[in-house]
């Protein structure tokens, strides 16, 4: 018989939640958005006099249509955090012959927004290097550009996994994994700054590489916000993100002739379709690139179009 009470249910989250972080590796914040779908799903179902155990397809299907404010994106989400607990179930013994849950949505699949390179400068030169949070700042901005790291492993990467002599840096990444990547002479040079200058007077005894002033380790959305407030100070009027100077960093390597195998590992990429879409960014930039400067592009056919009739006139025009 089907376990129903909402104590047994907390508790197989609970297992749940611990098979996801130790046996499959997932991201906490993967974790912690499933756990949050799997409840906000159990509260419905509780209304409708069903469990999260013994829930079927039909019931998933009115939830699914009843929540319209859910996002393309999130609705894929949750789905990903149904499979994965239905199979959980499944394998714990606990639900039999589970039905079939819809399919995911597919996600748009849209370019992911760049910065050009003189705006990658002038982010990284925005913060003002008089002050000690200013000289970090540049560090940390130049740090993500040339590193191609995500936000949560620039917030927790220690200060021994960087090696500021030669530039190589340990990743730990998804899923307990550990890659190798390389900092440029300027991001050292900036980086040997913060650590001679800055780090010392903000550490407290902590293994995090960059601290906020009073000592404690700078938080993914500390980050966020040092970047959003930096690009405004540079004058960049697209939205930026962490993520944003990761684009750059692999779109920016692939115009440099980079390949693409090399680009997936830097990234950390599981799958090199992930890593593919930078060759659609990277022909986009091509194609405006292209219009902007070819003597056939836009403004110079317009330009030659208008001058037409004018010619026109003057070869008929009498002598």
């Amino acid at each position: 018989m089907a376990m129903r009470t909402p104590g047994e249910v907390e508790r197989l989250l609970d297992r749940f939640e611990e098979e996801l972080l130790l046996a499959k590796k997932r991201a906490p914040n993967t974790v912690t958005a499933y756990l949050s779908d799997l409840r906000a799903f159990s509260r419905h179902l509780a209304n409708e006099g069903v469990s999260l155990i013994s829930f079927d397809g039909e019931s998933l299907s009115l939830y699914m249509e009843i929540r319209e404010d859910l996002s393309v994106r999130s609705r894929a989400r949750f789905l990903s955090s149904i499979r994965a607990w239905t199979h959980f179930l499944e394998a714990a013994g606990v639900r039999k012959d589970p039905k079939e849950t819809p399919v995911a949505p597919r996600l748009p699949r849209t370019l992911p927004r760049i910065l050009s390179q003189e705006e990658v400068g002038r982010l990284i030169y925005a913060p003002d290097s008089k002050r000690p949070e200013g000289l970090r700042d540049r560090a940390i901005l130049s740090f993500f550009y040339a590193s191609g790291l995500r936000v949560s492993e620039l917030a927790h990467i220690t200060a021994d996994r960087v090696d500021v002599t030669t530039g190589a840096l340990r990743v730990m990444g998804k899923g307990a994994k550990e890659r190798i990547t390389f900092l440029d002479d300027r991001t050292r040079h900036l980086l040997e700054d913060y650590l001679a200058m800055v780090r010392p007077a903000f550490a407290k005894d902590r293994p995090e590489l960059f601290l906020a002033r009073d000592g404690t380790p700078l938080t993914r959305q500390a980050l966020w916000t040092l970047i959003k407030k930096h690009g405004r100070a540079a004058g960049i009027t697209s939205p930026l993100s962490p993520h944003v100077l990761r684009h750059s960093f692999a779109t920016h390597l692939l115009e440099k002739g980079l390949d693409i195998r090399s680009i997936q590992l830097l990234l950390g990429h599981e799958d090199i379709r992930t890593t593919e879409i930078y060759t659609h960014v990277s022909l986009a930039h091509l194609e405006n690139t292209l219009k902007s400067h070819h003597p056939r592009g836009e403004s110079r056919k317009k330009k030659t179009e208008s001058d037409e009739p004018k010619r026109e006139k003057q070869k008929h025009s009498p002598t």
